[in-house]
């Protein structure tokens, strides 16, 4: 057999190692299909399971087809979405949008970019012009828009779906819920690092040389700062000691201004330990590389996709129908097979073959930190990158 990731796979297969969810998860990742699987299972005299495999499994919980509320009224509107690009927009066009385009009449039109740049075009445009009608983007840049009163509370006759969304990740008065989190902790090589029991925050530097950690570019590294601060001082919003302790402490540690450049500097060898969601490591994991994942004791970090309805959208019903959709089962449930993201819908189940993939669920939710951003971006974030780029850029 010419590809050896198919080999492995068939030999985990037919020893009943690997169920038949976690395969297609991992067909996923590999970029392999489905029928090139089935094929070269059968060339190895297993055509009945090849035939059971080439099937695909039933989702349980799957959202009933009324979770897409329809109107005679959607046919022929377009709806404007904010999407990142790369397989998330491959991951958005190819298995998210054809079901609620073809049930709805409407089109989805990606606006693909980063948080930064929406919020930057959403403020230049005005809340009675908004380029978009509705934007997924991490809560720290969400909450400047909130400040500036672009986006609506969340209708909760319109969106039944917002009754089955964990209550910590409700907003208050529903302007925004967070649809899918990433717990940030510790990515670490384990051909090189043993981490047997979860280390606390300050320990760190334990691992200096080899650790990576986020400039201030990145969301992260404000979260971490709070986080430092809230173990040093019991209060994250006294954030002066904990970035003192980083600048005193983790000033050599290499850093990274996004998770695609950090996961790099791990697999290259450049660091053995650095920041890193769990999702990016379980994806790593997946294909073969030899990477683990471990919470700090006192909290996570998070990445988050927080939604919202921006206050001047012309298509607002047809902006709700999403939402409903978005978090519902159905699509929850995608995200956290294929892209290993928690789930904000209670009523996923996350199973025992992606427990490892998915460490924070609905029953720990808890273990992930909030943060107050409007506090934040009233002043301490600035203050923050001020210090961040006088003391710890060289």
């Amino acid at each position: 057999m010419s590809d050896p990731r198919l080999e492995h796979l068939i030999s985990e297969r037919l020893s009943g190692r690997l169920t038949r969810r976690e395969l297609a998860r991992r067909l996923s990742i590999l970029g392999i299909g489905v029928s090139a699987f089935s094929a070269a299972l059968a060339s190895r005299g297993a055509s009945a399971l090849a035939a059971q495999d080439a099937t695909p499994a039933a989702t349980p919980g799957a959202a009933p087809s009324d979770e897409i509320i329809t109107s005679p009224s959607f046919e022929g509107q377009t709806l404007v979405v904010t999407s990142y690009g790369g397989t998330w927009e491959e991951f958005m066009r190819g298995e998210i949008l054809p079901p609620f385009e073809e049930a709805t009449g409407a089109k989805i039109e990606l606006a693909v970019g980063l948080s930064t740049d929406w919020m930057t075009k959403l403020r230049a445009a005005g809340a009675d012009d908004p380029p978009y009608d509705v934007v997924i983007a991490n809560e720290t840049y969400i909450s400047t828009g909130r400040i500036g009163g672009f986006f609506d509370p969340l209708p909760a006759e319109k969106i039944p779906n917002l009754e089955s969304i964990h209550e910590s990740l409700r907003l208050p008065d529903d302007v925004g819920v967070f649809a899918l989190v990433a717990p940030i902790g510790l990515g670490y090589m384990t051909d090189d690092v043993t981490i047997d029991t979860a280390p606390g925050w300050l320990d760190l530097a334990n691992f200096l040389p080899g650790l990576g950690i986020y400039n201030i570019k990145n969301s992260a590294a404000a979260q971490h700062i709070m986080m430092t601060a809230e173990v040093v001082t019991g209060d994250y919003k006294d954030w002066e000691p904990g970035f003192e302790w980083i600048r005193d402490n983790l000033r050599d540690a290499k850093q990274s201004d996004f998770s695609g450049d950090m996961e790099t500097l791990l697999t290259a060898g450049e660091i053995q330990v650095g920041l890193l969601d769990s999702p990016a490591v379980a994806r790593l994991k997946g294909q073969g590389i030899a990477i683990d994942w471990s919470g700090p004791q006192e909290g996570l970090l998070m990445f988050e996709q927080n939604t919202n309805i921006t206050t001047g959208s012309k298509v607002k019903d047809l902006g709700y129908s999403f939402v409903n959709y978005w978090l519902g089962v159905d699509v929850q449930t995608k995200f956290a097979e294929s892209y290993f993201w928690t789930p904000s819908n209670i009523r996923v189940e996350v199973g025992a073959d992606l427990a490892e993939s998915i460490p924070v669920t609905r029953e720990n939710l808890d273990r992930m930190k909030h943060w107050d951003y409007e506090w934040l971006n009233t002043g301490p974030r600035e203050e923050m990158i001020h210090r961040w780029n006088r003391e710890m850029t060289f």
